[in-house]
């Protein structure tokens, strides 16, 4: 007998390439293939709404009592059908405290790149350090290698304010320790110090290039609205573009004329800290996606962006992110409803949306934890 058996959802599957009505069937927190007239314990009626994979966030800040910026993932992610998280805190000096405090405590599956300055964000008073001198080669080296299961890569923040005149001397420092590790780089890119292609000409494949459409120095766009060649040919090369958006870090203009000549970022994620959750302009992942699908962008092509590509970047392509079976039973129901709402961009440009992403229920490891109060979905419910 199936544990959980979910019918009439229209379902959304990137990676199996379903976007049709069909049932989704759970077993021992997996999913499992479904036999006509198989009995469940429960079942869930997903009629008129839509059922993805469980979302994964691709960029966050999760060390919540560590630092000043982190969230609580459990309670952050779970209620917005958000089941795996990538965050981007913790540096050398705090990993094991961040992995045995919040990783192996959360039901959230997290898995992390370590920030180059040794003591990670752990404020919001002051920038952290980002100059080469003071990078602790081996100590990376070794909770790199201690942490492999959960350690995707290196992060560098390679922003002017930060570079104090360094220019991009700390994100090729970073890349030369990457080098040795063999492993990514992921680079916060906004207000660059440099022009985007010399920033793009130090990162290999595999690497990836954060808050992508941010609008404050040296973007991804000429004066004139044009999209740089270095940054197709970056992609070309393998390079991962990635929206981050955060409070601050998406500018519409940049967005849509991006868009406009065919580039679209290759994962959807927030940037989400414990400052801009449930606040405008990012609130949470599917509010965000819900955007990206009012703009244009086909809703299977988004839900890709924030489910089956960040599985890939997070190495567990078959085992989150689909519904393929075997994979972890993570499954989110929405609603896609119409909805009037008004985006704003951190320089105040608005985008006017009429349609919403409305978290019904969500799935984690065959789990049921959470539900909207609004959303009666037991067929014989008395």
């Amino acid at each position: 007998m199936l544990d959980l058996l979910i019918i009439n959802g229209h379902v959304i599957d990137p990676l199996n390439q379903v976007d049709n009505i069909q049932p989704v069937a759970i077993y021992n927190g997996k999913i499992t293939k479904y036999e006509e007239g198989e009995p469940a314990k429960h079942t869930i009626d997903a009629a008129g709404r839509y059922v993805f994979p469980g979302l994964i966030d691709a960029h966050a800040h999760m060390f919540a009592e560590g630092t000043d910026i982190g969230i609580y993932p459990d309670l952050a992610y779970l209620p917005t059908g958000v089941t795996s998280a990538v965050d981007a805190t913790a540096g050398v000096s705090n990993y094991r405290m961040f992995r045995s405090a919040v990783i192996e405590r959360s039901k959230v599956t997290i898995k992390s790149f370590l920030q180059m300055c040794s003591a990670g964000l752990v404020t919001t008073s002051y920038h952290e350090c980002i100059d080469p001198k003071y990078f602790n080669a081996e100590k990376i080296a070794q909770i790199y290698e201690e942490n492999k299961d959960n350690i995707l890569g290196l992060k560098i923040r390679q922003s002017e304010e930060l570079a104090m005149g360094l220019g991009i001397e700390p994100l090729k420092a970073t890349v030369a320790i990457a080098d040795k590790i063999n492993c990514p780089v992921e680079v916060h890119c906004t207000n660059l110090p440099v022009p985007t292609c010399e920033v793009l000409e130090v990162l290999r494949p595999g690497d990836i290039f954060e808050h992508v459409y941010q609008g404050a120095k040296n973007t991804i766009i000429d004066e004139n609205g044009k999209l740089y060649e270095c940054v197709r040919k970056a992609r070309e090369r393998g390079i991962w573009f990635d929206t981050a958006e955060g409070r601050k870090h998406g500018d519409y203009d940049v967005m849509k004329s991006a868009m406009a000549q065919g580039f679209i970022a290759d994962i959807c994620s927030t940037d989400l800290v414990l400052g801009s959750m449930y606040r405008r302009t990012i609130f949470s992942l599917p509010n965000l996606m819900s955007r990206y699908i009012c703009m244009g962008i086909p809703m299977q092509q988004v839900v890709q962006m924030a489910t089956s590509t960040p599985a890939r970047l997070m190495k567990m392509t078959g085992e989150i992110g689909c519904l393929s079976e075997g994979a972890r039973a993570d499954v989110a129901i929405f609603d896609w409803k119409e909805f009037h709402q008004t985006y704003r961009d951190w320089k105040g440009s608005a985008f006017e949306a009429d349609h919403m992403l409305k978290p019904e229920l969500t799935i984690k490891d065959g789990d049921i934890v959470y539900c909207a109060p609004d959303y009666i979905y037991e067929p014989e419910y008395w």
